[in-house]
């Protein structure tokens, strides 16, 4: 899911430095090393052609690393006339042959990684390694204090994503849980304008014993809610409930807060907090996409687990969408029940 979006000569100076023979491993540049992570590199060229040789150097960075590179040369150079068209890409990084300047409005006002090649800083991809181990009835946490380090002052979004099947399952907790959603939005929602409306998905499930807060009283909840965040631009809620007999049912056991490049797992509920006391005994890890560790191949980098998921819930709402009279599904958006085609009108949007 995550894309990067480059000129091929530049994309051709990386792969050229960091494949040479008399590079070590250990010395390569760590954006050639996210690269080699990633199923799909687009570039920008002058002249399109096919890399079928040895000699051709994105030949070996496709063969060697089972990347697949495409030509967007139409689509990237069009970015600096429309800046907006970046959001077709939720999860892109745009690598563009513009200045820093307009590279950092475009980033700012849209949401998503946007760099200068005469400038490229892989750290807004880093994981910022934050685990919080919470106890029962712990004051020393709040959503804020944990998240802050990944708030969009250092790494963009446009989107986020609560995963919970339980989050609206007791109705004696409706308050607790606006409260704790009220908590992660405030620290994460830029706090700056955006050019685009924000984007706030919730999964939820469905319960065993059949009760829980409706979805329509859940979705209006938190729609009225994202009123009081006060923040200068729309920001457009959807929620979705699935059910048992959902393939998306068993993909959502844990609990997540995605945006869209960083992952938090809740070892056991996004309901972590009942006035700034933790309801509950749980580790809390706060990520990037990607570690050191993880880009050496010592670990799983957490841009597998964040492809996974996005992955996941993409696959099945292009599903739903193609299936719209389906059961295993309920949505809302901006407060109101609605079939999910109503939502989503075509494939990309969701891209």
């Amino acid at each position: 899911m995550l894309n990067v979006f480059i000129p091929q000569e530049k994309l051709e100076d990386i792969v050229i430095k960091n494949m040479a023979s008399s590079t070590n491993e250990a010395d390569q540049d760590v954006w050639f090393k996210i690269f080699t992570k990633l199923k799909y590199i687009y570039i920008s060229s002058l002249e399109e052609k096919k890399y079928l040789t040895t000699e051709d150097t994105l030949f070996l960075l496709e063969e060697s690393y089972g990347i697949e590179i495409k030509y967007a040369t139409k689509y990237i150079d069009s970015i600096s006339d429309h800046p907006e068209s970046v959001t077709q890409y939720q999860n892109g990084i745009f690598l563009l042959d513009i200045s820093e300047e307009d590279a950092e409005a475009i980033q700012r006002d849209y949401g998503v990684i946007c760099q200068s090649i005469k400038k490229m800083d892989y750290s807004v991809l880093m994981d910022p390694d934050l685990k919080f181990s919470l106890d029962k009835k712990d004051d020393n946490y709040t959503w804020y204090s944990m998240l802050e380090r990944i708030d969009a002052a250092h790494i963009p979004s446009n989107h986020l994503i609560m995963i919970d099947r339980y989050l609206f399952a007791n109705e004696k907790e409706l308050g607790n849980s606006l409260d704790n959603i009220y908590g992660i939005l405030d620290a994460m929602l830029p706090t700056h304008k955006l050019k685009c409306p924000y984007k706030v998905s919730i999964i939820i499930g469905e319960q065993q014993d059949g009760k829980g807060v409706a979805l329509s009283y859940a979705a209006h909840k938190v729609y009225d809610m994202t009123s009081e965040l006060d923040r200068p631009y729309p920001i457009d809620v959807e929620v979705f409930y699935h059910t048992h007999d959902s393939g998306l049912y068993s993909r959502t056991h844990n609990r997540y807060i995605l945006t869209n490049y960083t992952i938090t797992n809740a070892g056991y509920k996004l309901n972590a907090f009942d006035d700034d006391n933790s309801q509950c005994m749980q580790p809390i890890y706060v990520q990037g996409l990607f570690s050191i560790n993880g880009l050496d191949g010592y670990c799983d980098s957490p841009h597998k687990s964040h492809n996974d998921l996005m992955l996941a819930i993409y696959n099945h709402l292009n599903w739903w969408i193609k299936h719209p009279t389906t059961e295993d599904c309920l949505s809302a958006y901006n407060g109101n029940v609605v079939p999910i085609n109503n939502i989503y009108q075509s494939k990309n949007q969701i891209n």
